[in-house]
């Protein structure tokens, strides 16, 4: 039937005009054909692989194709950041420039953004993270970019895959000079109900996982209006799931039900205003989210284990005015002021006396930057931050970030930054029933980057390569530790140092009908807790848990006229689940490999495409006991206009 509605839909926009329809030739090219100056600090994920993989989340993304190590549940489950050895809450996640970190738990789950809601995914770290607070290892930006005058806009995606997985992606819409109108729509299911191994059980059993089916669907319309020196731009985000959560392997015999059923509305408005020599622009945001979650645990005897249910509600309100202005010669200006209102309505703080059973937060933003060049070859970058929360000045925060462009080898480029952050407590840290510690400090961090990035292009040959070393130093680092009241409370017990060395290449090569191209990332993370606190617990100089010291991945392709075949390499080292060495079954899981492959043809205004993952069937955990699936297929089907 899907295929039918294609073909009628393609005969109808041929049949608009009397004219001959010549086949469609797709011509795609990476961004390292582009002549522009590499900006320091910042990588933008490839667009030729973002519209390839437009059906998958956020975080299989940049697990395959980012230096950014995801912790992930597995189909269906929560997935978070470590970036650069630094925990979920220290990556922030800005969309069009606006936080999306849960005010309550200050994380963002990577799995609950589509790609297919995206069309740039960029990432920043160092000193580029100082034009917000919170990012003290790094900055996932995602942005909306429809391009004017491109006409009538159709784009449908169909898949389907082992475990009863399917997916369907929709855009409609029309781009004409100064206006467009586009809806995106979408809906992705599956019972996920693979085999697995369970190495909790004695002997080991094949087991097939239960109660872990779920579904999530959305749409999000958005508007543009330019006018002679203005833009004007709607964007509304919005989303629905169910998840059903599996048990861990050592609880499957349990009679255990544990669902989340999570919706968000994130809307923003935006107006910019051009000049010859800058811009101003003026948004305004209003993000509404909404999350019940429910566990339910007996033993196998009908025993009580666990019961809970618990509601969230956030509402945030977010106004930023955001100044660009030339300067003199090459220097330029930079400028934003933003005012964040947070409120959160939990039944996890409904103990707490009002009004902190619905606490609110406002934060006033400061932020100014100059950069220029201070000789042919040098330029320089200054930025300072001030932010008020709740009428209290948590203090300055600068960067500085020298760029150096060696005239000696043309396309290599020498950076060096120092950046100074922090990240404000959670409202879940400061009012969480019971443990909830009101005295708790902002997380102070300094960082300090060398990278080198060298850019090569000739007709036929393109390659981008760039390393770099880091080191960074989080004072008052939040931990929840135990008490002697049976719970347990956040603490501003820590100091943990993160340092460690990544790299990145890319090398096209073009022969005749012939495209071929290999990227990887490798990244060495050393991240350890050398607080009092530590010593005293012998955790100091251990790696925290589940960072991995060494993460890897590699992605290579080869096209020939309307075919195309790829394969991905994903490695995790060893990661800690305890800082205790004792804890024979839950301190350390072993590194695992994952092999993808990917065989497609594009058919006129068709493209098939037939995957495998996981193809030699590795059987491996991201969590402790989290069962993760085996080989599986997946079937992709496109028709675009």
């Amino acid at each position: 039937m899907i295929l039918s509605i294609f073909f009628v839909l393609s005969v109808t926009a041929s049949a608009q005009n009397d004219t001959i329809i010549l086949e469609t030739i797709e011509i795609s090219a990476s961004q390292i054909y582009k002549k522009a100056e590499q900006k320091s600090m910042e990588r933008k994920i490839d667009t030729a692989i973002m519209k390839r993989l437009k059906t998958v989340s956020l975080s299989q993304l940049l697990i395959q194709h980012s230096p950014v190590f995801i912790k992930t549940n597995g189909p269906g489950g929560t997935a978070s950041a470590s970036f650069r050895g630094t925990t979920a809450s220290h990556t922030l996640v800005l969309w069009n420039g606006f936080q999306l970190n849960s005010p309550t738990l200050g994380e963002v789950d990577f799995s609950m953004i589509p790609v297919f809601f995206t069309d740039e995914v960029s990432l920043q770290w160092g000193s580029k993270t100082s034009a917000n607070s919170g990012g003290l290892g790094g900055v996932v930006n995602i942005a909306n970019s429809q391009k004017f005058n491109e006409g009538l806009i159709l784009d449908v995606r169909q898949t389907y895959g082992s475990f009863n997985t399917w997916g369907l992606y929709l855009t409609v819409g029309y781009s004409a000079k100064n206006f467009i109108a586009r809806v995106k729509a979408y809906r992705n299911s599956s019972d996920n109900d693979f085999t697995y191994t369970n190495i909790a059980t004695i002997p080991h059993q094949e087991m097939k996982q239960k109660n872990a089916d779920f579904v999530d669907y959305g749409f999000m319309p958005e508007i543009k209006v330019q006018f002679k020196n203005s833009l004007l731009t709607f964007v509304s985000w919005n989303q629905f799931s169910h998840r059903n959560y599996p048990q861990i392997m050592p609880n499957v015999f349990n009679n255990t039900k544990e669902y989340a059923d999570n919706d968000f509305s994130r809307n923003f408005l935006s107006y910019k205003y051009y000049w010859n020599t800058g811009r101003v622009e003026v948004k305004s945001a209003y993000f509404h989210e909404r999350q019940d979650y429910f566990l339910e645990s007996y033993t196998s005897n009908g025993n009580p284990v666990t019961q809970i249910n618990s509601l969230n509600k956030s509402d945030v309100f977010r106004q930023i005015i955001d100044l660009q202005q030339d300067l003199y010669k090459s220097w330029k200006l930079y400028a934003k002021i933003q005012l964040d209102n947070e409120k959160v309505t939990s039944s996890n703080y409904s103990q707490l006396p009002t009004p902190t059973s619905s606490p609110k937060r406002n934060i006033l933003s400061f932020y100014a930057a100059v950069d220029g060049k201070i000789y042919d070859d040098l330029d320089l970058r200054l930025t300072l931050r001030n932010d008020i929360v709740d009428d209290k000045s948590v203090g300055f925060f600068p960067t500085a970030t020298l760029t150096y462009r060696a005239p000696f080898v043309k396309g290599l480029t020498f950076n060096a930054g120092y950046s100074h952050n922090y990240r404000n407590p959670t409202l879940n840290d400061l009012y969480w029933n019971p443990g909830g510690n009101e005295n708790l400090k902002g997380e102070n961090g300094k960082t300090v980057d060398l990278d080198i990035n060298y850019l090569y292009e000739n007709i036929n040959f393109n390659l981008d390569f760039r390393t770099g070393l880091y080191y960074s130093k989080v004072k008052d680092w939040i931990q929840w530790v135990p008490t002697n009241y049976r719970y347990w409370m956040p603490k501003n017990v820590s100091e943990v140092i993160a340092r460690g060395a990544e790299f990145h290449v890319k090398a096209i090569y073009r022969y005749a009908l012939w495209n071929f191209s290999i990227s990887g990332n490798y990244v060495y993370s050393h991240t350890t807790d050398e607080s009092e606190y530590a010593q005293q617990y012998d955790s100091d100089g251990k790696q925290l848990i589940y960072i991995p010291k060494h993460h890897a991945n590699a992605f290579a392709e080869a096209k020939w006229k309307t075919w195309n075949i790829n394969y991905i390499f994903e490695f995790t080292g060893k990661r800690n689940t305890s800082m205790n060495d004792s804890d024979f079954f839950a301190y350390q899981l072993p590194y695992y490999t994952l092999h993808n492959i990917t065989l497609g043809k594009q058919l006129g205004k068709f493209r098939l495409e037939f995957r495998i993952n996981n193809l030699t069937d590795n059987d491996y955990q991201t969590v402790l006991w989290r069962a993760m699936p085996g080989r599986s297929y997946e079937v992709y089907l496109e028709f675009k206009l």
